[in-house]
């Protein structure tokens, strides 16, 4: 099988996104109902009535769940016959999880963990009513949704109260001993209170990096183990999870640590059952817990997407976001192609609210809070300013000729929460550690006294290769960058762009203001008279509660648009426009060329207005509220 492959004759292969039992999971496209799905084969040894019966258990365990918002949906089973000798093949169609598995999560705060826990909590509730005990809940086994909902995956181990029936092949002993309930390490008839402990396991490992047993030692088998293994660390493992050890800090798992001792409990009659779990992370993570992941979920739905748009020039997976003063709502180019930035001018004096730390984001130096020197231990750096909008300033570190990480500074709407505390401080600057997707490090920077919605983002990633240490690599050149900034920030304002933006440009434009309630009903449910824009009004976000849409216009620069890229080029109001379908299958965008101008290093760049839209539906349906989007938004621009 290889990508581009169609199966079944209507999943058309894309990648490879993890391993199972019995093979390659491929991330594949439905072209029926265009989405996006997960394929995951099994097999048995030989075509025998009872090894086919408990394969079939784990989507028939599935289908009794298919509308829980935390249990992974299936959508079918495919047949494959043998050919020739052998056994058949059986497919199971899934939800596509892009969040990924949670053990390559970073650590997270345990509110945030309380969160999931809550949500994981409520599946497990669900499964135990219907008479199914997981067996296996860890990290691995737990994905999140494009909304940053928590998922249940794999119901390879699980067990039927009250009855013999298990769906993998090798009983009750299926499990994870780093994770596993003591009367699962001794064998025992698994019980729904089995999966409490298990699941507080998981919520100690996602808030600490590692179970309260230990670090978890993978394996090709997709990280189960099995009785019998001769490794001295194994029956060191396998003796600790007979025994119920649990060594947990305290400190580490702070308002959690009461929670998850009921959980732990090595008596299974003595642990909460999973409705009373539930109560108790809500009860932690507060009483807007519902509306607060509801937020998330969104933002992190939007925000995936408009990571994937800019993915061409610049990844975004370590992230700083520094909470600052108010900011009002300069020639091309900005700082020299070296990267330093201008000699550092006043702020805007006439305005003492606004010219703290940064000042008129229309004449600020974002580029000035990217320090090369701070990532001369990681490669040579070389800052990129015309790319992104007009609220961001990118740098390029080189690590050789095949690696590269790329950090983007932008500025950025909103407040930082009030429930995250401070982790360290640089002079006046607080930093904090924040959520992250599965491959970043977040962190906020905030100022005592701001009382105003804008802060200021760092992001890292692997723009090509990869480095020793991964993730932990990334978080360290985010830490680097947050520390940077912050001395800049203790300096008093940013430096003004010299030059400044030339008067066509964009920049003293808004973009909120080209898109009416009119243009805006082409996409059903769309809150039009509540956008969330961005600063200086550069960008203005809609959602929609049908389908799950939303649309964003913003402005955007980079090397000129063509259908080479793998869009559709057509002229709107006489400006070119390249309409680009996203590879995910869950977006479009139509980028409207509004000038070119000679950028870094007398390469052509182009100024764009970018509209995209995202949502489940079709992509013919997406790109083409996309095109009416700028087509209405290309009739409102003023004339270069």
């Amino acid at each position: 099988m290889r990508s581009g492959d169609e199966f079944a004759g209507r999943y058309v292969l894309r990648e490879v996104i993890g391993a199972g039992r019995s093979g390659d999971v491929w991330l594949a496209h439905d072209s029926m109902v265009g989405q996006d799905v997960a394929l995951k084969p099994e097999r048995v040894d030989e075509n025998r009535e009872t090894a086919v019966r408990r394969l079939l258990g784990e989507p028939r365990a599935m289908a009794k769940f298919r509308d829980h918002p935390h249990v992974v949906t299936l959508f079918d089973v495919v047949t494959v016959p043998a050919d020739g000798e052998g056994a058949d093949t059986y497919w199971f169609v899934m939800e596509y999880v892009p969040g990924g598995g949670l053990d390559r999560l970073p650590p997270v705060s345990p509110l945030r963990a309380a969160r999931m826990g809550a949500q994981l909590a409520d599946a497990l509730a669900a499964l135990h009513d219907a008479g199914v005990v997981h067996c296996d809940v860890k990290p691995a086994n737990i994905g999140l949704s494009r909304r940053g909902t928590a998922k249940l995956l794999d119901f390879g181990a699980a067990y039927r109260v009250g009855g013999t029936d298990t769906i993998t092949a090798n009983g009750p002993f299926s499990f994870t001993p780093d994770y596993a309930a003591p009367e699962l390490a001794r064998g025992n008839v698994p019980r729904p209170a089995s999966d409490v402990f298990c699941l507080g396991t998981t919520l100690y490992a996602l808030i600490t990096g590692s179970p309260p047993r230990g670090v978890e030692t993978e394996r090709d088998d997709g990280g189960r183990r099995e009785p019998g293994d001769s490794q001295d660390s194994d029956r060191l493992r396998y003796w600790k999870a007979e025994q119920g050890v649990v060594e947990m800090d305290a400190d580490a798992v702070g308002p959690l640590y009461p929670v998850l001792t009921a959980m732990l409990q090595r008596d299974p009659r003595q642990r909460p059952d999973a409705v009373e779990v539930k109560r108790l992370l809500e009860a932690v993570a507060g009483p807007d817990a519902d509306t607060t992941q509801d937020t998330l979920q969104d933002t992190a739905r939007r925000s995936q997407r408009r990571r994937r748009l800019l993915a061409a020039a610049v990844g975004l997976s370590a992230v700083l976001a520094l909470g600052l003063v108010a900011l009002p709502g300069d020639g091309d180019g900005g700082t020299g192609s070296d990267g330093a930035a201008p000699s550092q001018m006043a702020g805007d004096a006439s305005n003492s609210k606004t010219s703290a730390l940064i000042g008129d984001p229309q004449t600020a130096d974002v580029c000035a809070l990217a320090d090369r020197e701070a990532f001369d231990q990681f490669g040579t750096a070389k800052v990129d300013v015309d790319y992104g909008n007009f609220d961001r300033c990118d740098t390029l570190v080189s690590v050789d000729s095949d690696t590269r990480i790329d950090v983007s500074i932008q500025l950025l709407p909103g407040s930082p929460p009030e429930s995250s505390k401070p982790s360290s401080t640089v002079g006046r600057i607080d930093i904090r550690e924040e959520e992250a997707e599965s491959d970043e490090c977040n962190l906020l920077l905030t100022s005592d006294g701001n009382t105003e919605n804008t802060m200021v983002g760092v992001r890292v990633n692997m723009g090509q290769g990869s480095v020793t240490g991964g993730n932990a690599t990334l978080c360290t050149v985010a830490n680097e960058a947050a520390t940077s900034a912050a001395n800049v920030l203790n300096n008093g304002p940013l430096p003004r762009r010299d030059p400044r933006y030339r008067p066509e440009s964009l920049a003293w434009k808004n973009a909120c203001e080209l898109l009416d309630s009119k243009a805006l009903s082409v996409v059903p449910g769309l809150q039009g008279e509540v956008p969330d824009a961005g600063v200086a009004d550069w960008s203005c976000e809609w959602t929609s509660d049908v389908d799950n849409l939303d649309t964003e216009i913003a402005f955007f620069r980079d090397q000129p648009k063509s259908a080479e890229d793998g869009g559709e080029e057509i002229t709107l109001s006489g400006y070119r426009t390249v309409i680009e379908p996203d590879d995910d299958g869950d977006s479009c965008s139509a980028f409207v060329e509004y000038r070119q101008y000679s950028g870094m290093g007398a390469e052509m760049f182009a100024e764009m207005v970018r509209l995209d839209v995202g949502g489940e539906r079709s992509m013919d349906e997406l790109c083409g509220m996309a095109t009416d989007l700028a087509r209405s938004a290309a009739a409102e621009l003023p004339p270069r």
